[in-house]
């Protein structure tokens, strides 16, 4: 995923994946309560943050579209504060995959094709319309309908039945793992049943109707957003949490970081990787540093001579310093990645092979391949991406320590988007991009960058392979069915793509964020799961 691309998704039912605009994402909750949405109260602007029961945030994230059906882009900080979906997907490592949410318990036929979800009594919406089954089919069948966003998320399923007033049963057309769907940070969300024939301008005016534990008051773009807390929420209220949350609009990273140690925001969410050692010097501020699912890739034409050979692009594969990637673009805060799936999702496998830095290995490999005289090759990555114009004057260094030119492109990424999709021979040689799901699930990475398209949506790498689709879509239906066998296949796909280098796959990268000390986080409250979310409900003071 990347920031800042909206656009609709229609693959064939069979195949239920890919996903692509930005990554940002939902909250998970764990405890005795579950979390999720957005709180304010007036304007804000006169309180501290050392005040009891406002949260300040100082947050570099904007809104594409306020609608829950179409959001696809940098709005789950927003969204998955007001808006909550069956369930949640738990942080790595967790003994549980999923915590209910607005679905306490459910379960799946043998065949995995038919899953009930038993919901939660009680819950309001903050419009005051009741949450029961009707509105689960009414939310899913809307996404669907609308089909933007994250609606191919709910691709599976082909027909909703209200049961009784709290149970709801999905049959999909073919063994789907709707538990890992229903856990999305994008597509996933219910919402009001008395929204039905409301426009997506109605949405973005803003209007909001969600039963999460905090409500929209008011919103300016690029500036200010107020949320307040809803004070029917099914979780119930303890003290120190925030009555009331502003968030300020800041994307300068040393702004943010000055508001912080000047204690005029408890929270912020573009703290630079160059200034984490001294600022963990400071005595009045943290540094949280949260493993998260997305991972940087640098995708290979394999159209594009003589990137068609695989054995050129397994040389430059050895031809690149990781290490040294790793530690430019990201000060170290993250791991050398192992294959497109990142260590903290489901499925990456530990086995998986992985290049080494070997630049005498890819002179010899080139000069076997008949390179040995070198050549030139493309690359465009985002301007506006600080990873980006790090890593890549280290690549540049890397090919030509093995008599290969790398001509950088840097452009604002909907232009190197627009270059990638456009006329064969105009496009790259190489992508470079920051990967993430839309549900926490790999099968969406995998079919995302690799599986055959016609035209050109995510796979950047053009590559087409009908026993690589045909092995991840059985694992996908597999999933709920035999996780053995899933995983198994999954590891075959994760070898595949890694032999056949169609990527270089450069690290699963942290997530940085500060905080003043008084702020208390619980283990929900920045999900691994949830790029770019912070779960208000899940801190206190």
């Amino acid at each position: 995923m990347r920031r800042s691309v909206h656009g609709t998704r229609k693959h064939r039912r069979r195949s239920l994946i890919a996903f692509g605009v930005v990554l940002v994402l939902a909250m998970a909750a764990l405890g005795s309560t579950l979390a999720a949405c957005g709180g304010g109260d007036d304007d804000g602007t006169s309180t501290t943050a050392a005040d009891s029961g406002l949260l300040r945030i100082a947050s570099w994230l904007t809104v594409t579209t306020w609608d829950p059906r179409a959001s696809a882009a940098d709005e789950p900080m927003f969204l998955a504060n007001i808006y909550e979906p069956l369930l949640y997907a738990n942080p790595p490592g967790s003994e549980e995959d999923f915590t209910p949410c607005l679905a306490e318990s459910w379960e799946v036929s043998d065949d995995g094709m038919t899953w009930t979800f038993n919901l939660r009594e009680g819950v309001t919406f903050h419009d005051g319309e009741p949450f029961n089954a009707e509105a689960v089919k009414y939310s899913v069948e809307a996404t669907q309908e609308m089909d933007l966003g994250a609606a191919y998320i709910w691709y599976p399923v082909e027909q909703i039945n209200v049961v009784d007033e709290y149970t709801v049963e999905m049959v999909c057309s073919y063994p789907a793992a709707l538990d890992r769907v229903a856990t999305s940070m994008y597509g996933a969300w219910m919402f009001s049943p008395a929204t039905k024939g409301q426009s997506e301008d109605w949405w973005n005016e803003p209007n909001t109707a969600g039963t999460g534990p905090y409500k929209l008051v008011s919103y300016t773009p690029n500036d200010e957003t107020v949320f307040e807390a809803y004070e029917d929420y099914w979780g119930g209220w303890d003290a120190g949490q925030a009555e009331k949350v502003v968030m300020q609009y800041v994307d300068e990273p040393a702004t943010q970081r000055q508001m912080l140690e000047a204690g005029e925001v408890d929270f912020a969410d573009a703290i630079s990787r160059d200034a984490v050692p001294s600022m963990e010097k400071n005595e009045n501020v943290k540094i949280l540093d949260i493993p998260s699912v997305q991972n940087m890739v640098v995708l290979f034409n394999t159209k594009n001579p003589p990137l068609d050979d695989v054995n050129v692009r397994q040389a430059l594969s050895y031809a690149t310093n990781y290490e040294d990637i790793l530690a430019v673009a990201t000060n170290g805060y993250g791991k050398v990645a192992r294959g497109p799936i990142p260590y903290t999702l489901y499925p990456y496998d530990p086995d998986t092979p992985q290049y080494t830095y070997d630049p005498e290995k890819a002179r010899q490999m080139l000069a076997d391949a008949g390179h040995g005289d070198g050549f030139t090759l493309t690359m465009t990555y985002a301007s506006d991406d600080a990873f980006g114009s790090k890593l890549a004057p280290v690549l540049k260094e890397n090919f030509a320590d093995v008599g290969v030119t790398l001509d950088l492109q840097p452009l604002l990424f909907e232009q190197q988007w627009a270059k990638a999709k456009g006329p064969a021979k105009d496009r790259q040689d190489l992508f470079e991009l920051i990967w993430w799901p839309g549900f926490p699930d790999g099968y969406d990475t995998l079919y995302s960058l690799f599986h055959s398209e016609e035209e050109p949506l995510w796979n950047m790498s053009y590559w087409s392979n009908p026993e690589y689709d045909d092995i991840i879509d059985t694992a996908f239906s597999e999933e709920p069915v035999d996780p053995e066998k899933a995983q198994e296949l999954y590891s075959e796909a994760q070898k595949m793509v890694v032999d056949e280098a169609l990527s270089l796959y450069l690290f699963d990268q942290d997530s940085i964020y500060g905080a003043l000390p008084t702020l208390k986080l619980t283990d929900m409250a920045l999900n691994p799961n949830y790029t770019s979310v912070l779960n208000f409900y899940q801190t206190s003071k």
